[in-house]
């Protein structure tokens, strides 16, 4: 069991490093592209605004965006009526049966 998680951390470790040397890598191509237009400083700056203009625009969307109820946890939680809410406990029970593990009795 250790040797799986210290083997899935290395794994982890390894491709956070991969990714991280590709936006580095991707950052030096950018700022060598702009560099002859805009000077070291200008090329730095568009640098830095077109790698963080992605992430700033998907926190914002993400910030904007309400997540949607699924319609069968709306039904159960609406309160208006009781026959739903004893079949909704009824299947919950249901699931909850036959996903509980099994004890072994020795």
């Amino acid at each position: 069991m250790v040797a799986k998680v210290a083997a899935a951390l290395l794994g982890l470790l390894f491709l956070a490093s991969l990714i991280f040397i590709g936006v580095i890598c991707a950052a030096f191509a950018i700022d060598q592209a702009f560099t002859n237009v805009a000077g070291v400083a200008g090329a730095a700056a568009i640098t830095a605004i077109l790698l963080l203009a992605g992430p700033v625009i998907a926190l914002l969307v993400f910030a904007v965006r309400r997540p949607r109820e699924s319609p069968f946890v709306t039904l159960l939680t609406s309160g208006s009526s009781p026959l739903a809410a004893l079949f909704g406990a009824g299947a919950l029970g249901l699931v909850e049966a036959f996903l509980r593990k099994k004890r072994r009795r020795d």
